[in-house]
């Protein structure tokens, strides 16, 4: 089956301690958005937290909760993300991933993979797109594919 992303709206993603992405800075997010895989549409809800070891680079969890469709789907991610200094304002990103996700009535099925793109960032806001693709380790991935999928992001530092 196929997962299809018709739209992402994430609310309050990233939202972050500081614009400038610099050592010991924190981010938190709240997500909001839609999916669908196969006949199934979801609504997604969830929450990321991330911390910047090093200047630029992030790495952190997030959790989702897809639900209004069946079967309901949970799922945990970790992730690590680059953002290329070359601009104040634009930066460039990629970052590998890790996803467990928990299917209600299935076997878990596990993911990795990547996503890039480029961020826009003006305090208070940081908003950017890019694509986010994920190949699932096990047999189970009758409930998604493997293409990529467009990510969106909005956000606003505090």
């Amino acid at each position: 089956m196929k997962l299809i992303l018709l739209t992402t709206l994430l609310l309050f993603s990233h939202l972050t301690y500081s614009a400038s992405l610099i050592a010991g800075s924190k981010s938190i997010g709240l997500k909001i958005g839609t999916s669908s895989t196969g006949n199934e549409s979801y609504t997604i809800a969830g929450a990321s937290f991330q911390y910047f070891p090093l200047n630029n680079l992030a790495v952190g969890a997030a959790y989702e909760y897809w639900f209004s469709g069946k079967p309901t789907i949970s799922k945990g991610t970790l992730e690590s993300t680059y953002y290329l200094p070359l601009d104040n304002q634009f930066k460039p990103y990629f970052g590998l991933l890790y996803s467990h996700y928990f299917v209600e009535n299935i076997a878990d099925i596990d993911a990795y993979g990547y996503r890039a793109g480029v961020a826009y960032i003006k305090a208070p806001m940081i908003l950017s797109a890019g694509i986010r693709q994920e190949k699932y380790s096990s047999n189970r991935s009758r409930l998604f594919d493997e293409d990529p999928t467009v990510e969106l992001m909005l956000g606003f530092s505090f």
